[in-house]
C-alpha cells in the first residue's frame, strides 16, 4: 500500500489538545493517496504516556513514534529527518490538518519538478470548530532572499528534501521555539541555494485557537521578540531593520500574545479572571 512512498510527515508532540491531535492524525488517514508515513517525535520523558495515548494509531504500520534525540523543537525536526526513510519530509503540527489531497498533490509536484528542494503550498486559517476564517492565502511563486527580512515568503505546507536540509545541518538547534522551523529554516535553505517550488493548491489548514497551548499566543511577547531578534541578527539584518521588523510584528501578529513577559504570565496564572482582552487577528 505504501510502495513508492516519498513523503514523511513530521509531528513534534509536546503540548497538545487531544481533539486537535486526533484530527491532525485523521487528516493523514483520510488522504486520497495512501503513500505517506508519519513520525511523531516526543520528548524522552513523555514517550510512555504518548505511546499509551496513541496506541490505536500506532497499530498503523505507517505511523511511528520516536524520542527526540536533540534540543527542543529544532532538535525534534532534525531527529525526524535523520529517522525518515523517505526522500522528502513535511510538517504537520498537532493542532493543524492537511487537506485530503495533500500527499497526492505533493507527489505530483515532486515528480513534475525533480530538481526541487523545498515545496510550499497555499494555506487557509480555520477556527476551533474547523470553520474557515480566512480566504486562501496563495503560495508566493517569486521571491528573493531579501524578502525574508520582512517575513517568510514561504508558508505551510512546508515540504523539503532531507538530503539537502541535512547538508547544512538541518534546523538550527541553538534557536528556541520561535520560528526555527517556518522562518529561520527556509531562510537558511534559500541561502544554501535550495530550489523552491510554490504549490497553488491549498494543502494546509492552520488552526487559530485558544483551547490549548499555542506558541503564537502562549509564549510571552518578550520571548517572541528576543528570539526574532536572534534570527534576524543571524542572517545579517541591520539594527534598524531589526527594530522595524520588531515594531511591525508588535503591531500585527504579536498582538495575539497572551502575556507581555514571563512575570506577567505568572501574574495572570494567579488571577481568577484575565485582566486583558484576548486579541484575535483579522484574516483576509
Amino acid at each position: 500500500m505504501t510502495e513508492g512512498t516519498q513523503i514523511t510527515a513530521l509531528m513534534p508532540l509536546k503540548n497538545h489538545y487531544l481533539p486537535y491531535l486526533r484530527k491532525a492524525i485523521q487528516s493523514l488517514k483520510n488522504q486520497s493517496s495512501p503513500r505517506w508515513k508519519l513520525l511523531v517525535i516526543v520528548e524522552p520523558d513523555d514517550f510512555e504516556s504518548f505511546r499509551y495515548l496513541l496506541n490505536k494509531d500506532l497499530e498503523d504500520p505507517r505511523i511511528k513514534m520516536i524520542r527526540n534525540q536533540a534540543r527542543k523543537l529544532s532538535g525534534a525536526f532534525n531527529t525526524g529527518m535523520r529517522h525518515a526513510e523517505t526522500d522528502f519530509v513535511a510538517i504537520l503540527l498537532s493542532d493543524d490538518v492537511w487537506s485530503e489531497n495533500a500527499v497526492e498533490t505533493l507527489e505530483t509536484y515532486i515528480h513534475k519538478f525533480p530538481e526541487a528542494d523545498f515545496l510550499h503550498s497555499s494555506r487557509r486559517i480555520i477556527d476551533e470548530t474547523d470553520n474557515p476564517i480566512s480566504s486562501i492565502h496563495y503560495a508566493k511563486e517569486n521571491f528573493g532572499i531579501e524578502d525574508f527580512l520582512d517575513s517568510s515568503p514561504v508558508k505551510h505546507l512546508l515540504c523539503w528534501r532531507v538530503e539537502k536540509a541535512l547538508s547544512f545541518g538541518g534546523m538550527d538547534e541553538s534557536l528556541n521555539c520561535v520560528g526555527p522551523d517556518d522562518y529561520d529554516f527556509p531562510w537558511t535553505m534559500a541561502e544554501s541555494g535550495g530550489i523552491f517550488v510554490a504549490i497553488p493548491e491549498c494543502l494546509y489548514l492552520y488552526r487559530d485557537h485558544r483551547e490549548s497551548y499555542r506558541l503564537t499566543t502562549h509564549l510571552p511577547l518578550s520571548v517572541h521578540e528576543k528570539e526574532l531578534r536572534r534570527i534576524l541578527k543571524k542572517h545579517g539584518a541591520s539594527p534598524a531593520a531589526i527594530n522595524k521588523k520588531i515594531a511591525d510584528a508588535r503591531s500585527t501578529y504579536l498582538r495575539q500574545c497572551l502575556y507581555k513577559s514571563k512575570f506577567d504570565k505568572w501574574i495572570q496564572a494567579t488571577r481568577i479572571a484575565r485582566s486583558q482582552q484576548i486579541y484575535r487577528e483579522r484574516y483576509k
